[in-house]
């Protein structure tokens, strides 16, 4: 694969019901960049649950509040980036505590799940609110790269 950055930006409402729709996109894309079936599905979740967690925690359902997703392909690597335009939470405190979480609450498991199906997970602030930062290398597999869908 080239050196050349594809990039795409999606801008959805802050509403759950659009999550299909980031879903559908980043499942089609990494097929696209011959990415495994089992990377897709990794990629897929992590970037729901940031997608989840921006719509509840970061912009608390706002309807005149976006998430804005982009994903970019380079080389061998997909970087997903949500950004919520409210507040969010105190991620510092929340990467900082060693609290070990329960797999079995309903509540609680975004950032465990987010770190269990990417390669890197980074938070930062900008003057719009918080961004998740989230990291997939595309590695050679025995599994066959995911059929894409004529």
């Amino acid at each position: 694969m080239s050196k050349q950055q594809d990039e795409m930006v999606v801008y959805i409402p802050s509403d759950f019901k659009f999550l299909g729709a980031v879903d559908a996109a980043v499942q089609d894309l990494t097929r696209e960049f011959s990415f495994s079936a089992g990377a897709i599905n990794d990629v897929s979740t992590a970037l729901i649950e940031a997608c989840s967690n921006a719509i509840e925690h970061g912009n608390k359902f706002a309807a005149d509040k976006q998430v804005r997703v982009s994903l970019k392909f380079n080389g061998d690597s997909l970087t997903a980036q949500v950004n919520a335009q409210g507040s969010g939470f105190d991620f510092e405190e929340v990467l900082g505590n060693n609290a070990p979480v329960d797999p079995f609450s309903e509540r609680g498991r975004g950032l465990m799940i987010m770190r269990a199906f990417t390669d890197d997970l980074k938070f930062s602030r900008s003057d719009d609110g918080l961004c998740v930062q989230l990291t997939k290398v595309r590695v050679e597999e025995d599994e066959e790269p995911a059929e894409a869908a004529d």
